[in-house]
């Protein structure tokens, strides 16, 4: 407990300190160099609350451009007396709108905070593989919240996007929330240079926040989610700090700030993986916390499962310790790993691994302790585990989230999963 308190107190002075010196100011900017005016906050995202109004090309009496019906989402960027400047059609149009006809700062995440998160982590496919689109689709009755892959953080604090509008429209169009995810991925991989000089750099930090800010009002998201991995461990009090300024900006707008974690069941400062990431700190500045419970056993290590039911409860049971259990949200592993053949364990979603059940007629094993499924096979002479998730496995982990009264569930990825999962799920924890 006073180990957590002093990093607590040691990371507010840090934000102070770094707020009064400032950093190495970055000469490259993007989305992230835009500004806002602190006290009015704008722009700001709105919501036509009237049956229909006419967007008018000035404020009072100008001409009728179009008319915007209910629901119709604006971004608004001044006022004038009852008016409200604002932009439309993702950009397209620009014109004014009566006060009374458009909600601001209404509760942009609907019922999210009444009800019990079923999350999907939507990836673009590159090769015309419309998997993920098409669970997506197929599912919006049981997902309430969608997560696109979409955006990066450099080492500057700019976000490069590769925005897509489909999956946030088909959300949208269900009534599902969408958070625009930032990762710091850099080539292939989730790189820890880029993350280190983006977070050690006030200057880059700030950058990043406006941008951010910026991103979601325009693009039309409900919030953001943060995935930084591979964070140095000797970046914990940068961390907090990134995001004490992102939740100072994101509040006031009734924007949504989550994170994706490490899971951990004791908090290992030296850890590369998640020495970085101080529960107890971070809490207070997030909505809901992604804890990614799955690579219990990975690629690169012996085999063994993905997401073991008692790890899975040990990790909720020491989360508990530093978070409110309302904001805790359990990562829902949707593949497996075949380790064979290649020194390595090889990922797979769920119809490769039905695949192999067919081609090498095995019948798969559950294990009661780890809660399970698995099975063997030989290829080639060589002897191959395979251990992954289905909707069985899937099941115990969602009886977790009842029996700790847990926010929900994210699931990571859309069309990698048995298709079972989503009614599975809603079943158990709605």
């Amino acid at each position: 407990m006073q180990g957590n308190l002093l990093t607590t107190v040691l990371a507010l002075v840090f934000y102070l300190t770094s707020s009064l010196f400032g950093g190495n100011s970055a000469s490259h900017s993007n989305v992230g160099n835009s500004s806002y005016t602190q006290n009015n906050y704008f722009p700001r995202s709105g919501i036509v609350s009237a049956k229909q109004t006419g967007l008018r090309d000035n404020y009072q009496n100008g001409a009728t451009l179009s008319t915007m019906n209910q629901g119709s989402r604006v971004l608004i960027l001044s006022e004038k007396a009852d008016w409200y400047q604002v932009q439309v059609n993702g950009g397209q149009q620009q014109g004014w709108l009566p006060k009374w006809a458009i909600s601001v700062h209404s509760d942009l995440t609907g019922n999210m905070s009444k009800q019990k998160v079923i999350a999907g982590y939507y990836v673009e496919n590159y090769n015309n593989n419309s998997a993920g689109y098409r669970a997506l689709s197929e599912n919006l009755g049981a997902i309430n919240m969608v997560i696109p892959f979409s955006f990066q953080v450099d080492q500057y604090g700019n976000i490069q996007s590769s925005h897509s509008p489909r999956p946030v429209n088909l959300a949208h169009s269900a009534g599902a929330d969408t958070l625009a995810l930032v990762n710091n991925i850099n080539g292939s991989n989730f790189n820890s240079n880029t993350v280190h000089h983006m977070l050690s750099n006030s200057a880059a930090r700030s950058r990043a926040v406006n941008g951010i800010t910026r991103m979601l009002i325009e693009k039309g998201y409900q919030g953001v989610n943060i995935d930084f991995e591979n964070v140095p461990a000797r970046d914990r009090y940068y961390l907090n700090a990134f995001f004490n300024e992102l939740s100072a900006e994101l509040r006031p707008r009734h924007l949504l700030i989550t994170a994706s974690v490490p899971a951990k069941t004791y908090d290992d400062r030296t850890s590369s993986q998640s020495g970085a990431f101080d529960y107890r700190a971070l809490a207070p500045y997030l909505d809901q916390i992604m804890i990614m419970t799955y690579d219990e056993h990975y690629s690169g290590g012996p085999a063994g499962p993905v997401a073991s039911y008692p790890w899975v409860e040990k990790v909720i049971q020491y989360s508990l310790n530093s978070i409110p259990s309302s904001k805790i949200v359990v990562g829902i592993a949707a593949y497996g790993y075949d380790w064979g053949n290649w020194g390595s364990g090889k990922a797979l979603h769920y119809q490769g691994i039905q695949n192999l059940i067919r081609k090498y007629k095995v019948a798969p094993q559950w294990s009661s302790k780890y809660r399970v499924p698995y099975f063997t096979y030989r290829s080639w002479g060589k002897a191959h585990q395979v251990w992954y998730e289905n909707s069985a496995s899937t099941s115990y982990k969602a009886q977790l989230v009842r029996k700790y009264n847990l926010r929900g569930v994210a699931v990571w990825r859309l069309g990698y999963e048995d298709p079972n999962i989503w009614s599975t799920i809603q079943q158990t924890i709605m």
